[in-house]
């Protein structure tokens, strides 16, 4: 769906767009800041934006590209987010998802547009380098030379990626240290092919385990979790998966995260207290769980081809920044139950270059297989 914002001008279509000469297409829906009350009264909340000098944005239309489908994550981040971009920059905002190939049809549209600054979009950070780790054969971008911009960091709600297991008291699943210290018995993990954080983590700790991925999506692994199939799964805090927890039934053993606590349950470690208290056998792993877990609190980034001029990429900067402060943009965050942490691009790159290291990258490529997919 596209979703359009507008200052001073009353804009209403709707259209579908075909993208990147691929088959998948991009679905749009407008509507006008202007002319819509919960718009208009959403934009008028927080500070006024300061005045630009020559501002290069002004009256113009940018494209905000959702690598995700209507509803996801990042639709909804971009929906929340796109009035008040409008309201800074004085352009048009243009929402329009752009879902297919695992977020690299969006990215490698994204990348591919000229280095204006009319066309961003979303990514994960750790999804960008997951797809290079695993040496995906489809197109990506070059992760380097992409400009970034900023937003908001760690994923829904809770945080980066968790690790849920069913709740039992038999070791070794009655905490992380159990479970990294034991190396007799084996676990079952129900995961995506593409997945990153538990394949290295169970590997550098020598954890024995077997990995089912032959579910069709999140809901279906959670069923799997609860009929028996496994005994553990990672993703993002929220919806079913939190239930599965607060209802007792299951609980969250690692947060995969350099943070020092776990927003939700301090209780809980994170990878960073797991690395001092019991840090694996080499530097070089040590570092790559790092990079791993440092991409993942980089969270949602929004970002644009390589070559936008300096002036126009602070001016962008200044607006994601200005955006992620707005108590409206806070307030429908929350509703839609997503991070409301800024992130800077200083973070984003930062994570990107942990990423890339050599020595890192070589490093988890031994503990990652090559995926037949996109990594997720």
């Amino acid at each position: 769906m596209r979703v359009r914002f507008a200052v001073g001008a009353a804009v209403a279509s709707a259209t579908l767009l075909a993208a990147c000469g691929s088959s998948s297409t991009a679905s749009s829906t407008a509507t006008t800041a202007a002319s819509s009350p919960a718009t208009t009264a959403a934009s008028g909340s927080g500070s006024n934006p300061p005045n630009i000098p020559n501002n290069p944005f002004a009256g113009k239309t940018i494209r905000l590209i959702s690598s995700g489908a209507a509803g996801s994550t990042h639709d909804l981040a971009l929906r929340a987010a796109a009035p008040y971009l409008a309201k800074y920059l004085h352009a048009t905002t243009d929402v329009v998802d752009m879902p297919g190939g695992g977020q690299l049809l969006a990215w490698n549209y994204v990348a591919k547009a000229a280095p204006d600054g009319l066309t961003i979009g979303t990514t994960d950070i750790q999804g960008l380098l997951a797809n290079r780790w695993e040496k995906v054969p489809n197109e990506t971008p070059n992760i380097q030379d992409l400009s970034y911009l900023g937003f908001v960091g760690g994923g829904v709600a809770g945080g980066a990626k968790v690790l849920f297991s069913v709740n039992t008291n038999k070791a070794p699943l009655t905490s992380i240290f159990t479970l990294v210290q034991d190396h007799t018995t084996k676990v079952t993990y129900l995961g995506s092919v593409g997945d990153v954080s538990v394949p290295m983590l169970f590997k550098i700790y020598n954890v024995p385990y077997t990995a089912l991925t032959t579910y069709s999506g999140s809901l279906a692994e959670l069923q799997g979790i609860l009929r028996g199939d496994g005994q553990l799964s990672s993703k993002t805090w929220g919806g079913s998966w939190a239930s599965f927890v607060t209802s007792g039934k299951g609980k969250v053993l690692l947060e995969f995260s350099m943070r020092k606590t776990w927003g939700i349950d301090k209780n809980v470690p994170t990878l960073n207290t797991l690395l001092k208290q019991d840090p694996p056998s080499t530097a070089s792993e040590k570092a790559a769980l790092e990079a791993n877990a440092s991409a993942l609190d980089a969270g949602m980034g929004l970002f644009g081809p390589a070559g936008i001029p300096a002036n126009k990429l602070k001016i962008l900067q200044d607006a994601v920044k200005w955006t992620v402060e707005q108590p409206g943009f806070i307030a429908q965050s929350q509703k839609s139950k997503l991070s409301t942490a800024y992130e800077s691009p200083q973070q984003e790159i930062a994570a990107i270059q942990a990423g890339i290291n050599p020595t890192t990258e070589a490093t988890i490529r031994k503990f990652v297989p090559l995926s037949t997919g996109v990594a997720s």
